[in-house]
């Protein structure tokens, strides 16, 4: 249920009303399509599984993130899952003080309550979306630091590593990058074991143009690619 949120790369603020397209593929496959839009105070993204991905397991996602300005930092989150036979909906609220954050998970076909959470977190916290939207707006990062993040089940200070600068090349043209890691998986943020890289175009815009999620055997390896991009 949680796959679609480490799929969630975003364009700074400053890049509001842009709108990115990508494509997953796992196993050689084209396994889904994601669009983000953007406005000066949020970002919407929406998955889709293609092919005979989509056959095998379904996944019709719509994910939603308000934010401030200052710092990025996140106020609330809806996510709307169709995944399989899961009708769910997800929504999760941050304080402007340091305090308690709320999440609140309902099975839609059932209209009954499937999990509810508080978290102590900071004044400024940060779902996936946020926290690359301020990791592209700010500084230059070196070495290895830390993020404060949550998807509202679960909070941790994530630790992010610039691995170094790799030329990548998508459907969307040729890009010099630099590579990172993020360590959200295995249990941190997401129970899924594995390990997530993501690449933002070295130059001012620090465009998001690759994530790769390499898990077990079993489930193989997801990259997603940028395709192509426009304005709202």
């Amino acid at each position: 249920m949680r796959k679609a949120l480490i799929w969630a790369w975003l364009c700074a603020p400053l890049c509001a009303g842009e709108v990115f397209h990508y494509k997953a593929e796992w196993r050689l496959m084209h396994a889904g399509d994601i669009a983000l839009t953007y406005t000066d105070t949020s970002a919407h993204m929406t998955l889709q599984s293609a092919g005979f991905v989509s056959k095998l397991y379904r996944v019709n996602d719509d994910y939603r993130v308000q934010f401030r300005a200052k710092g990025h930092c996140s106020d609330s989150i809806l996510f709307k899952i169709e995944e399989g036979k899961k009708r769910r909906e997800a929504r999760a609220t941050f304080p402007q003080a340091a305090g308690k954050s709320t999440y609140l998970e309902t099975d839609v076909e059932k209209n009954e309550t499937v999990r509810t959470a508080e978290l102590n977190v900071p004044s400024c916290v940060h779902d996936v979306i946020s926290a690359l939207a301020s990791l592209r707006a700010g500084p230059a990062r070196t070495g290895e630091f830390t993020m404060p993040i949550s998807d509202g089940r679960k909070y941790e200070q994530v630790k992010v590593r610039v691995v170094g600068k790799e030329r990548v090349k998508t459907e969307a043209g040729e890009f010099n990058t630099v590579k990172y890691e993020a360590g959200l998986m295995n249990g941190v943020i997401y129970r899924r074991s594995g390990r997530m890289f993501f690449w933002l175009s070295d130059d001012a815009r620090r465009l998001p143009v690759r994530v790769r999620m390499q898990m077990s055997l079993f489930f193989g390896t997801v990259t997603i690619d940028l395709v192509k991009e426009g304005s709202s």
